[in-house]
């Protein structure tokens, strides 16, 4: 698979001309309706043997090891560059990659449309059902009309995970988890209805979504998931938890402390770091998931946590900003990409790209003249983070979440690895 990204005057056309691949196809594989839907700054996925534009700065080796290629291979394919030097703007034939093996997760509501999950389906290891509500007293509340999506994902390869949570109402509650934690009799019944939902719906384990516990209870979180992974491990189940991105072990906040990413990346089976939201809704205008954000949580959590048990988090949303803006004022629309490409286009906004943080922007104005910036996903990005877990071998990657529908990632995915498959 090919990522390219249509610059200004590009056509249907001219793209398919350049890819040898007809203009149907990649209508198709990118779910366009319109050829003039292809607003410059779009990334598109192109069913087409890679190629590589050299850049300033780029050699054979720093290409290979980027795509993760075989050094000899890449020069098998391209010998006029032997003991040459490489000038910007040549292309390069890319070998087949040297595909790891990895994890992928994916979260999904119920209340979602089951196209959510079959779209993404090939390209799953698992799919992780949010959320399972649990109460102060070990009970667990199912979300609605769970049973269509459970059974939608039996008849597939994929194994669903349980995701509990200590939300109540619609915010993550410290008090009902504190209740849990510190009483080994509220987990006791806790544990026998979490396996009874497990056997009884046919998960294959629990994510543990624990957030916002407080200070002081670092020592009774990882009691709790020793003494459920204890559990849970003698019937054969999974479990895994989802972890605020941290920085260090001393980093301070309701929401980081009580992840202790040592000792619980020896006791769970994997964990899922939460590497998005530092562009959030109610927050200054930025991208969701910055590299340099990402790779420093990743580098904390390697140097702690073994690597294989490590699934880092990739958004497949946006924010669309109303500028200036303000702390407490209007807050940020999520958006999936095809809602900001459509902007794009409407708006006749030019898509940039932030190198830095691997992430796409734009500008626009409205009806009533207000001013708007857009920090989405797109492709680049999305190969950004998958040259990231390539280049620190990590365990899998997880997507937040599936209802963001951008289908052109799935195969893109099945393109850069092997996935774990049931």
């Amino acid at each position: 698979m090919q990522v390219h990204v249509v610059t200004a005057g590009e056509t249907l056309s001219t793209i398919s001309n350049k890819y040898n691949v007809s203009p149907q196809h990649i209508l198709n594989i990118n779910q366009i309706t319109s050829p003039g839907q292809l607003i410059a700054g779009r990334t598109l996925l192109i069913p087409a043997r890679p190629a590589y534009i050299v850049k300033p700065g780029d050699t054979l080796w720093s290409i290979a090891k980027k795509y993760n290629v075989d050094y000899q291979q890449l020069l098998k394919q391209n010998p006029q560059l032997e003991g040459q030097m490489l000038y910007p703007g040549t292309v390069i034939r890319l070998p087949e990659r040297r595909k790891s093996t990895i994890i992928v997760n994916g979260f999904l509501e119920p209340s979602s449309n089951t196209e959510d999950f079959e779209e993404a389906k090939s390209a799953l290891t698992y799919l992780s059902v949010f959320q399972y509500k649990v109460t102060s007293d070990g009970d667990i509340v199912p979300p609605d009309n769970e049973e269509v999506l459970l059974h939608a994902v039996k008849n597939s390869r994929v194994r669903p995970f349980m995701v509990i949570t200590n939300v109540d109402s619609e915010a993550f509650s410290a008090d009902i988890a504190k209740n849990i934690l510190s009483s080994t009799s509220v987990q006791n019944r806790l544990f026998e209805n979490i396996v009874n939902q497990l056997k009884e719906k046919g998960f294959s384990g629990v994510n543990v979504d624990f957030e916002f516990l407080g200070t002081n209870t670092r020592q009774l979180n990882n009691r709790f998931l020793k003494r459920l992974t204890d559990r849970l491990h003698k019937e054969n189940f999974k479990v895994a938890a989802s972890l605020a991105p941290k920085l260090s072990g001393q980093q301070t906040g309701a929401w980081y402390e009580a992840h202790d990413y040592q000792t619980v990346g020896k006791i769970v089976d994997f964990v899922v770091l939460m590497t998005y939201e530092w562009g959030w809704s109610g927050g200054p205008p930025m991208a969701v998931s910055p590299m340099a954000q990402v790779r420093a949580v990743v580098n904390y959590a390697r140097s702690v946590i073994p690597k294989n048990k490590i699934v880092m988090s990739i958004p497949l949303y946006g924010y669309d900003w109303t500028l200036p803006y303000t702390e407490g004022g209007e807050f940020a629309k999520a958006l999936t990409t095809n809602q900001a490409y459509e902007l794009a286009a409407r708006y006749r906004a030019q898509i940039q790209y932030d190198v830095k943080a691997e992430a796409p922007f734009f500008h626009y104005t409205d009806e009533n003249g207000k001013r708007h910036v857009v920090w989405f996903s797109d492709l680049r990005m999305m190969e950004a983070m998958f040259q990231l877990v390539n280049e620190y071998q990590l365990g899998g990657i997880s997507f937040w979440n599936l209802a963001f529908r951008y289908p052109q990632v799935w195969p893109l995915i099945t393109d850069y690895f092997n996935v774990k498959r049931a």
